[in-house]
């Protein structure tokens, strides 16, 4: 099977999955096919950056607006900038200490054009200056296999986009 049948066929079976229409017979070869298309995209992700630490998590930019509740600090509204399968990360106005603990609301899209927001705990993974604001990278907590999921079909769904124009 070559690359755009294999992503017809799974794109197939990821409506399914998002619709609720997945049988239970399908859903092995969904879970095989989603991690495949998982693994291939880390691949080609880690071709440009030779040299540096390989990335364990599928990491897609995607904008998606996200409210902070830093344990000891002032609610932030911001809009992410990278989405992957373990967090987030957003330009803020100043850097935030690394391994400060905050809770989290991400407004992930959901169906019929609304969102369907997920909430958890997040630690500061690395806060660096970027031009006048700083890129806050951020490690879910513990994230809720329920939250989980629906963070990992945004994702396939923002990998998707990408072949969206191509046979």
């Amino acid at each position: 099977m070559g690359t755009f049948e294999f992503l017809a066929e799974f794109r197939a079976l990821h409506e399914k999955t998002k619709n609720g229409t997945l049988t239970p017979a399908e859903r092995p070869r969904y879970e095989m096919a989603r991690a495949q298309l998982s693994r291939m995209v880390m691949v080609a992700q880690q071709l440009s950056h030779s040299g540096q630490t390989l990335r364990s998590n599928l990491r897609m930019a995607k904008m998606l607006k996200v409210e902070l509740r830093p344990d000891d600090g002032e609610p932030l509204r911001g809009s992410t900038i990278d989405l992957a399968s373990g967090g987030f990360a957003l330009l803020l106005p100043s850097g935030l200490r690394v391994g400060k603990k905050t809770a989290f609301t991400l407004h992930l899209p959901g169906a019929g054009g609304g969102t369907a927001p997920i909430s958890g705990r997040a630690v500061v993974a690395s806060s660096r200056p970027q031009t006048s604001l700083f890129r806050v990278s951020f490690h879910f907590e513990g994230l809720d296999p329920r939250a989980a999921e629906q963070l990992e079909i945004t994702l396939i769904d923002a990998v998707l986009e990408r072949f969206a124009n191509r046979p």
